[in-house]
């Protein structure tokens, strides 16, 4: 015989507290909830191998077979109906927390009929309630049932994971009802309630939802239940947490559950609870120590955010406000519609929308401070360099300059020919002359102490290089001013000046007079043929005697080395080239092409 056996993981038939054991192992792994079928076969093999048990006892003690009649006070403490009449049951004498034995019951009902006498507070055998009961009684409860069950349908259908189909359940559902009428009739205690609610009789129906109806309607029934019996079942089921599940809500409701009774539950679960709870004097404080230190820290960081969050939208509130303000004081103060332009503080003239500049709130507006400070002025420089570069044709280089949208610079490299570009010259420092005299040139100087009042007016600061390829020959700050004499002079011995920076930078003047022996001396530019030359002649430093000569092309990029003894036989430019051809590459110049008549030694 291997079933059912096999389904409680015995080897073979065996004794009750054994079938006990083994049931009880098993049902760790067959929960009602989450494998109701495993559960229900479990319980059946259960209940097959607890008779098979009881008549394997009887029959060992040879005793005759349960076919006597169980003394009256046996029946009515075992098997009474809770319907007999309530006079009779008042008068029968209350156990004062008695220790209910379900097995001795059985064995008592099962005994001879000479056996002991029953005591007066007999002990339930609610595993007995599966096979006993009268049928009449239980037939009632079963149309009980099939009516809660049509009523309850709505709820009842979306348990699917909780259904028995069929009704080979309800025989367990009825007997566990009917041990709950008898408990309540006969005025158990509530010891007597948790066992039972404790006890494989009540667990094996718990979960299922036909019980939960009956459960409800027996709480509808009997709504005078003691609040300890009430708190007991709602103990019973919310060890399986069904306060997570809608279809407990009705059962919970009609024991007078509350929120906070679920939440004291949770937290009588809660692990870390438990562990705190087990924590020495010492760790606990550790702990609070180490929480108060993290909520310092994080009270810190959230306090330096919210500040931040507060001064960005007083920044965001500020700066929505002066782009509606800058645009009226500009237009104050420069005579001309602006607009705001792409975001922050960048703005631009409404007749040149694309000529961005910067304008920043500073201070209070008053007739000895605008109320901002602008880049403008400079904007208006650049702009007016840029325009006078492109219509000469001239390289326009804008030095310390980031290129970002509304920046100026502070430098303009602008690079000349060495020959021809005297006009230009003049017609810049024309140019700047005339910007000068514009009322926006004169910008108000800050204080020394960041005031916002007007302490002077200075021009708008920057500077202009003359150069040619990258290397100054004038340089004119604006707050000085533009010197077109000296601009021009010093344009005019711009070409010798590049001779010499290159023989210097390159060693060759070293190399052809010795090193600290001569003086590089500039001479008048040369003709010959189509070409200018610009003459720079290496004199002995003692003697003042020419030793060579060297004659820079006007372009710059070309240089000739004739000594002295070889210069009469020049007549053309083709006799510059009869030389040693060698490319020296310099710092800012780049590439430079030398022809190098001079004997080496």
């Amino acid at each position: 015989m291997s079933w059912p056996w096999n389904e409680l993981g015995l080897s073979g038939p065996a004794g009750l507290p054994e079938i006990r054991k083994a049931y009880a192992e098993r049902l760790k792994a067959a929960h009602p909830e989450e494998d109701p079928e495993g559960f229900q076969r479990l319980h059946a093999a259960y209940q097959e191998a607890s008779r098979y048990a009881r008549r394997s006892a009887r029959q060992t003690a040879e005793e005759p077979a349960l076919e006597t009649e169980a003394p009256p006070e046996e029946e009515a403490a075992a098997g009474r109906d809770y319907g007999g009449p309530p006079e009779e049951e008042a008068k029968a004498p209350e156990p004062q927390d008695p220790q209910w034995d379900y097995d001795e019951l059985l064995e008592a009902e099962a005994g001879p009929a000479g056996a002991p006498e029953a005591p007066p507070a007999p002990e339930w055998d609610f595993e007995r309630l599966f096979a006993e009961g009268e049928e009449e009684a239980q037939e009632a409860r079963r149309r009980r049932l099939e009516d809660l069950r049509h009523k309850n349908w709505a709820r009842y259908a979306p348990q699917a994971r909780l259904r028995r189909e069929g009704e080979d359940a309800w025989p367990a559902v009825l007997a566990a009802v009917r041990a709950l009428e008898l408990l309540e009739r006969s005025g158990a205690p509530p010891s007597q309630w948790r066992r039972f609610l404790d006890s494989s009789v009540f667990l094996s129906v718990r979960a299922d939802m036909d019980f939960v109806f009956l459960l409800e309607d027996f709480l509808e029934q009997h709504p005078d239940l003691s609040p300890e019996i009430r708190r007991a079942v709602f103990n019973a089921y919310e060890a399986q947490n069904a306060s997570k599940y809608p279809a407990y809500k009705p059962l919970y409701r009609l024991l007078g559950v509350k929120r906070e009774d679920t939440r004291r539950a949770a937290r009588a679960k809660s692990g870390w609870r438990n562990a705190w709870r087990s924590y020495p004097p010492w760790r606990k404080a550790a702990v609070v120590v180490c929480f108060t230190i993290l909520a310092v820290f994080l009270s810190i960081g959230i306090g330096v955010n919210l500040q931040t969050a507060r001064e960005d939208r007083a920044a965001r509130r500020e700066a929505e406000h002066w782009t509606e303000t800058a645009p009226q004081w500009l237009e104050e103060d420069f005579g001309e519609p602006f607009v705001h332009a792409v975001s922050g503080d960048i703005f631009a003239p409404a007749a040149d929308p694309d000529l961005y500049f910067h304008a920043s709130p500073r201070g209070e507006r008053s007739e000895g401070w605008p109320g901002y400070q602008t880049n403008y002025p400079h904007i208006l420089v650049r702009r007016a360099l840029e325009d006078f570069a492109r219509e000469r044709e001239l390289d326009l280089d804008l030095a310390s300059y980031s290129h970002e949208i509304g920046d100026a610079p502070g430098a303009y490299l602008l690079n000349l020919p060495l020959l021809g570009a005297e006009e230009d010259v003049a017609a810049l420092g024309a140019l700047l002359e005339d910007l000068s005299r514009q009322d926006w040139y004169q910008v108000p100087l800050v204080s020394p102490q960041g005031e916002a009042e007007i302490l002077a007016r200075e021009p708008v600061k920057y500077t202009v290089f003359l150069c040619h390829r990258g290397l100054a020959f004038y340089e004119a700050p604006s707050q000085e001013g533009f010197d077109t004499e000296e601009a021009l002079g010093l344009y005019a011995q711009a070409g010798p000046a590049l001779c010499r920076y290159i023989l210097e930078q390159s060693g060759l003047a070293d190399e052809h007079l010795g090193e600290g022996t001569y003086v590089l001396q500039d001479r008048e530019p040369v003709e010959l043929g189509d070409g200018t030359f610009f003459q720079v002649h290496g004199v002995d430093k003692d003697t003042g005697e020419l030793k060579v000569q060297y004659l820079l092309a006007s372009g710059g990029g070309t240089l000739f080395c004739v000594p002295r003894e070889k210069m009469e036989g020049i007549r053309s430019v083709i006799d510059l080239y009869r030389g040693t051809p060698r490319t020296l590459e310099l710092n800012k110049l780049g590439l430079v092409m030398v022809t190098d008549q001079v004997p080496g030694e």
